[in-house]
């Protein structure tokens, strides 16, 4: 087994504590590993997406930051920050994050859709109705993106557009 094997094999059972929901083992481990690897991104994205799910938001940021700070085109530590800042009412710099993402993978359709989601709760309406289309020509059959839209578009008046964003989501998800 090669020490990259090893850090993979590591890295694997973190994230499966994570996607258990065991989020404070998940985040023992990762402080363990932190001691043979301090400058994996991967280690710190972990470590956030553990505090955010524990409602440490601050720390998330500070793990987020320190992620992007060692490979800053590390598109999903953009994406989870902006998240986290979003969470905390930090609106135009959760904006920055969602932008900065797309700029690094401009297909990333959760990062069209969460973006669209914020210029929202900023009242820039056009420009959340473009964020959620764009994440459905990435992602045809994303739901949520196709629900968000058609709230968006009833808000806005434009109900015959909202129906029909209503019922690709039924055509996608009848349940």
């Amino acid at each position: 087994m090669t020490i990259l094997d090893l850090k993979e094999n590591q890295i694997n059972s973190v994230i499966e504590l994570f996607s258990k929901g065991e989020l404070n083992q998940a985040l023992d481990a990762v402080q363990n590993l932190f001691k043979d690897y301090p400058n994996e991104p991967l280690l710190f994205n972990i470590s956030g997406a553990c505090n955010a799910g524990l409602g440490r938001l601050d720390a998330a940021v500070r793990d987020y930051e320190s992620a992007i700070a060692i490979k800053p085109d590390y598109a999903k530590a953009h994406f989870n920050l902006a998240g986290a800042l979003q969470d905390l009412g930090q609106l135009e710099a959760a904006v920055n994050s969602y932008e900065k993402s797309i700029i690094i993978e401009p297909a990333y359709a959760e990062a069209h859709n969460n973006l669209g989601s914020v210029l929202k709760e900023l009242n820039q309406d056009e420009a959340a109705v473009q964020s959620y289309k764009q994440a459905l020509v990435i992602k045809p059959d994303y739901v949520e993106a196709q629900f968000s839209l058609g709230i968006m578009l009833q808000d806005l008046d434009q109900l015959e557009a909202a129906i029909k964003c209503y019922e690709a989501v039924l055509a996608i998800k009848p349940n």
